[in-house]
């Protein structure tokens, strides 16, 4: 089983369309793999959600209860990403052995790495076709 780390921003995206790339990528992880999350990302998630959506933070606490997912903490990599936001996210992945990380936040896409995979949503989606069932 492959371990998938989903970012923050393909879940914001997936809460508002579960229909669109973001939902449906985020949905075969959580069918065919092991979602991965940090507590990085649950923190931005509310801070997005209660800056945003106040009203939406019940239901996303109810949705992070409902998921299945591994919380890993990030070490130090020794791999830096520009934005420093990301760093502990890009940390976590590679220290924990995460196989893809699904995002759409192009600072993962031109770092140069074999593992983990970086992804956007689309491209997990179009390469996954062997999960579909």
């Amino acid at each position: 089983m492959r371990r998938v780390l989903v970012d923050t921003n393909v879940i914001v995206s997936a809460l508002l369309s579960p229909d669109g790339a973001a939902g449906r990528a985020l949905l075969r992880v959580t069918a065919n793999d092991e979602l991965v999350l940090t507590p990085w990302i649950e923190d931005e998630l509310r801070d997005v959600i209660d800056r945003k959506w106040p009203q939406r933070r019940g239901a996303l606490d109810s949705y992070l209860r409902s998921l299945d997912y591994t919380l890993v903490r990030a070490e130090e990599s020794g791999v830096v990403i520009r934005d420093p936001d990301d760093q502990p996210i890009l940390d976590a992945a590679i220290t924990n052995m995460v196989d893809i990380i699904v995002t759409g936040d192009m600072d993962f896409h031109t770092l140069a790495l074999d593992l983990p995979k970086v992804m956007t949503p689309r491209e997990f989606l179009d390469s996954d076709t062997e999960n579909d069932g």
